[in-house]
């Protein structure tokens, strides 16, 4: 990542990565919930000589459901990350100072097992607080991209119109 379109260009195809990565997380989730509802299904008509309880059929039912729901909302954020990265670089553009930089790894699937918690999908990303008026982003990063990214931010900042080293003109040493 040399300059802002280029910067542009490679955070538009490490989101369409992640918006894969939601997906596929979103199906082996799906998959996992079914084959437990399968399981308890089997294991509570096989064993009661009765009918079950209305309550547990109907909480039964909401798991394939339940699981929908976080991925549906990580995909309504992902829908709208191409017109918050155009902003980004739009206001890296002119000038916007970025107050706070942080990365974090985050995980689109965790399958807690008995002994260990397998975590599948990792992606870096950068949370973001820009401007004046302290706007955040979020935008995800590939982990080769996360040095280059910051460099290319640091970069922007000091080259920003009315950003100096130094501060003023007046300095100690002309007192």
């Amino acid at each position: 990542m040399n300059n802002l379109s280029e910067l542009k260009s490679t955070l538009l195809d490490i989101h369409e990565k992640d918006k894969k990565q939601i997906i596929n997380a979103l199906i082996i989730a799906e998959i996992f919930a079914v084959l437990l509802l399968a399981l308890v299904g089997y294991s509570l008509f096989s064993n009661s000589n009765g009918k079950p309880p209305v309550a547990i059929l109907f909480m039964l039912a909401l798991l394939p459901t339940g699981v929908l729901v976080a991925y549906l909302i990580m995909l309504a954020q992902a829908k709208k990350r191409p017109q918050k990265i155009e902003d980004f670089v739009k206001r890296l553009e002119t000038g916007e100072r970025i107050n706070t930089l942080d990365t974090f790894t985050d995980y689109k699937l965790t399958l807690p097992l008995r002994i260990i918690r397998l975590r599948l999908f990792p992606m870096e990303y950068a949370h973001i607080r820009i401007g004046q008026n302290r706007t955040f982003f979020k935008l995800p990063l590939s982990e080769e991209n996360v040095q280059p990214f910051k460099a290319l931010v640091s970069q922007s900042q000091q080259t920003a119109p009315g950003n100096t080293i130094g501060g003023n003109a007046a300095n100690w040493s002309s007192n």
